[in-house]
């Protein structure tokens, strides 16, 4: 017997009317179907026939004995013509306008997705731009939920100089970016809420399997017990960091909705769970795969520089977070990350250069997931090992040390951090420390705001991230 899915469970647990055709607001006017193959989806009057139709294909399938249906439309070619997308069933029809076909991305997490381009040092070359038929957002409003929801609210938005101000900024500077290489159409999702933990993008259950967080979900519960008491207890509380309660409402309702990838920049307030991020973060990337049946490339926002404290060679806070997010990218299946550790703010937790941002991510999709670039990862270290008084650090590729090789420091056998000095030589970087003998360990950039030098040697100039021998 197959299973239903949750889109599937949460239609009949609805029990909507027989006879309604219904389909999620994402299919509305101006929308971005997934080229290649985009599914469609829905509610009518059980084991009733529906006729989807969309430029010169239409397909017909039959709603389950629940009312649900679902098919695919394939062989869509990207255009930025639109087209009706019409969906039939009895003598209902339901119709959205000016649809058009690219790549669909999602972009997720917290105030660093939310942030707009009008915050942003590029604002002016941007809103300067003519309206782009072919670039297109849908912004997710942020309506969390105590329990799974059917849809979302939102519209989809065509970039002009009117829209691009109120855009997610990492996510137009991707899709931008995207677009000029691929000369296609890009749609862009939004679903984030600023100051949100990685932990309510989750749904019930998402940590069951991992021992480290044993109690989570009892302590989740009695969170909402405790803000129970505090409302109205006809009405269930909903906040934004509650458990689950961005996943019900912002994550669930989508469902099925066809997209090539995700990115997701967050962390922030998961910073104080350094270690504990790998499977925060990494059992929540799993159960977004889960839902949808597919690894679908889901694209780390390593966290870049903030928060400077008192200049020692070693900090961790922020430092630990990047490592666990780079663990994530290395261990949980389709997952990848981009390194930011150039850039940043000091003193604001939402930096302007939000343009370097998006493009390290279109790189990075460039790269890994359209195949079409040999570049677009940062350098990494593959190999280090002690030679004397010296690490001689081996990356993945050609590196050049900017700003004196500034960033690296050496632990001393009287267990002392020093600033150390670096030289680099084709793929190797020897780090030393004048009067440091035999050093055990060596760090680069391990701190909340460090010092950066190391960089690709080559065109794309992508800076190496933080580093350190020990974990």
């Amino acid at each position: 017997m197959r299973c239903l899915s949750p889109f599937v469970s949460l239609l009949v647990a609805l029990g909507l009317q027989a006879g309604d055709l219904k389909v999620s607001t994402i299919f509305s006017d101006h929308g971005v179907l997934q080229a290649g193959e985009a599914a469609v989806y829905g509610h009518a009057k059980p084991n009733a026939k529906v006729e989807i139709s969309f430029g010169d294909k239409t397909v017909t399938t039959q709603a389950s004995d629940a009312g649900f249906f679902k098919t695919n439309l394939k062989g869509l070619t990207p255009t930025e013509e639109g087209h009706d997308l019409i969906i039939k069933s009895g003598e209902e029809t339901y119709t959205a306008h000016d649809v058009i076909v690219g790549e669909v991305w999602m972009g997720s997490g917290q105030s660093n997705i939310d942030m707009t381009v009008a915050g942003t040092f590029d604002v002016k070359t941007a809103v300067a731009r003519p309206r782009d038929n072919g670039l297109r957002v849908f912004l997710v409003a942020r309506i969390p939920a105590a329990q799974p929801v059917e849809d979302v609210k939102g519209s989809w938005k065509i970039a002009d100089p009117t829209t691009v101000p109120g855009f997610s900024a990492t996510s137009y500077y991707f899709a931008y970016a995207l677009r000029q290489d691929i000369k296609q159409p890009v749609g862009i999702i939004v679903s984030s809420i600023g100051g949100t933990r990685a932990e309510a993008w989750g749904p019930k259950g998402v940590y069951d399997d991992v021992p480290e967080a044993k109690g989570w979900e009892e302590k989740e519960a009695a969170a909402v017990k405790a803000r129970e008491a505090k409302h109205d207890p006809r009405v269930a509380p909903v906040w934004s960091n509650g458990p689950h309660m961005n996943w019900n409402g912002m994550i669930y309702p989508l469902i099925g909705y066809s997209f090539k990838g995700v990115f997701w920049y967050q962390g922030e307030s998961n910073a104080g769970q350094g270690e504990d991020y790998k499977w925060v973060l990494g059992s929540m990337i799993k159960s977004w795969h889960k839902a949808w049946g597919s690894d679908f490339p889901f694209m780390i926002v390593q966290l870049p520089r903030f928060m400077a404290k008192k200049p020692l060679p070693v900090e961790e806070g922020w430092a630990k977070i990047r490592e666990s997010m780079e663990w994530i990218a290395d261990h949980v299946p389709s997952a990848m990350m981009t390194v930011n550790i150039d850039l940043g703010d000091e003193k604001n937790i939402h930096p302007k250069d939000k343009l370097a941002i998006g493009q390290r991510l279109a790189a990075l999709a460039l790269q890994r997931v359209y195949k079409l670039h040999e570049t677009g990862s940062a350098p990494r270290v593959v190999a280090a090992k002690l030679q004397g008084d010296a690490w001689v650090l081996t990356y993945d590729r050609p590196v050049v040390l900017r700003g004196e090789g500034k960033g690296f420091a050496v632990l001393g056998t009287d267990g002392k951090w020093s600033f150390a000095q670096a030289k680099a030589e084709g793929k190797t970087v020897t780090v030393s420390a004048e009067g440091v003998k035999a050093p055990t360990e060596v760090r680069y950039a391990w701190a909340n705001f460090p010092e950066v030098s190391v960089y690709a040697d080559s065109a794309d100039a992508l800076p190496a991230g933080p580093w350190r021998s020990s974990k």
